[in-house]
């Protein structure tokens, strides 16, 4: 990391951290209010559990692709101008899927020919609105020094898990409700969706207006920068995986699972299931604004913390006789995740130099698209044979996580 020098750089390095937070809250939101109308959205379209997170699964498959080549176009050209790209992507697929919704809720679209269409605009949402997460990433690289950068890491994370506790609030608030008076009474289901295109609309505004230009580090001899795949990044990558496949499939479930196992109706459902996501993600910033900060250890260190988190509330979430318990399994899983995020990436940026930070930065983000791509498309599966299988298939594999901690560990 560069050095920072003098009052005013240090002051417009925070300035910037804190404009890049309200960004990634604005997207964090928009994601979760996607997650949160998809599955009540697609029962409406009498799509299977199947069918609805194969959507999801194969939009977040074009965030795999597309991420690392944001990330190191960002190292080019610019965060800004990627952060821009990802932005307006965001809110012309949002307003492509939003029309497509429609006409499906009008009878127009149907089946098999609808799914195509709302899948087309998924696949756009992710192809473009990628840009987004690894330019502010590594702009966060850019502004904080290495002793810093898990600090960093977990301010950006706590912004995003308030992005994911308002999105469920705005998804609670406004489902339902025809603020547009159109005649077709199920268009109060796409309400939540239409609000967060204006808001993302405005986070656009912002980044133009207020964010400063950070024009690329990369010296003229080193404008394709190569990031080495080499073994402790390999072992880096798989560990987010695991991590974040896990996540994706409890948070993929929940809605489906809560409705079947307590006979909620849709409204109380999507109430519900906000309410409990709304727990994890404020229990994440919790860990993320007190642990992380005060933490000077190694970031790997905040992974290996989260681990018994995670085994302890997927025990919770399966067995709990009633709501409390499962409220309280839920914030120990937004605990762990507020430790092992900002590990995860703070590790990834501390294993590049300055002139790489995007396509680092782009790279890591990969194991989390791929998390949310195979844990919606794996948990509709196992679901569909008992609904507390998705639960119990992660335990193992929180195993596997902890032999690669140890075999990272020992190459480090």
């Amino acid at each position: 990391m560069k050095e920072i020098e003098g009052k005013d750089t240090v002051l417009d390095n925070s300035k910037t951290l804190y404009s890049l937070m309200l960004i990634i809250l604005f997207v964090s939101m928009g994601q979760s209010v996607y997650w949160q109308t998809m599955p009540i959205i697609g029962r409406e379209f009498n799509f299977t559990e199947i069918e609805i997170n194969t959507l999801v699964s194969i939009s977040a498959a074009m965030f795999i692709v597309f991420t690392p080549f944001w990330g190191r176009l960002s190292d080019k050209i610019g965060r800004k101008a990627v952060l821009l790209i990802g932005l307006t992507g965001y809110v012309f697929s949002n307003i492509v899927f939003l029309y497509s919704a429609y006409l499906g809720l009008v009878g127009l679209f149907t089946g098999f020919s609808l799914l195509m269409i709302l899948l087309i605009s998924r696949i756009i949402n992710s192809a473009i609105g990628a840009a987004s997460r690894p330019a502010s990433g590594a702009y966060v690289a850019d502004v904080t020094s290495d002793e810093e950068r898990s600090s960093g890491m977990g301010k950006f994370g706590a912004a995003n898990n308030l992005g994911t506790i308002l999105g469920p609030v705005l998804v609670g608030s406004l489902i339902g409700m025809n603020v547009f008076e159109i005649s077709t009474p199920q268009f109060g289901l796409l309400t939540p969706l239409i609000v967060m295109s204006l808001i993302m609309t405005v986070a656009a505004i912002i980044v133009y207006v207020y964010l400063p230009d950070n024009h690329s580090t990369q010296p003229e001899q080193n404008k394709n920068p190569k990031i080495v795949l080499d073994l402790r990044l390999r072992y880096l990558m798989s560990i987010g995986i695991i991590i974040f496949t896990a996540f994706a499939l409890v948070q993929s479930i929940t809605a489906f699972y809560i409705q079947d196992r307590f006979g909620l109706d849709l409204d109380s459902t999507a109430q519900t299931t906000a309410l409990l996501l709304g727990t994890m993600a404020l229990a994440a910033i919790v860990s993320q604004l007190t642990v992380v900060q005060r933490y000077k250890g190694s970031a790997l260190n905040l992974i290996k913390f989260s681990v018994p988190l995670f085994v302890l509330s997927v025990i919770l979430i399966i067995f709990s006789p009633n709501f409390n318990l499962f409220y309280l399994g839920m914030a120990l899983m937004g605990l762990g995740m507020g430790l092992a995020s900002p590990g995860y990436t703070a590790s990834a940026s501390l294993n590049a130099d300055d002139q790489s930070q995007g396509a680092a930065v782009g790279l890591a983000m990969v194991a989390p698209g791929i998390g949310f791509a195979i844990g919606p498309f794996l948990s509709g599966i196992l679901y569909s044979f008992s609904m507390n299988l998705p639960f119990l298939f992660i335990l193992p594999i929180y195993l596997i996580l902890v032999l690669l901690l140890r075999k990272l560990e020992l190459l480090n």
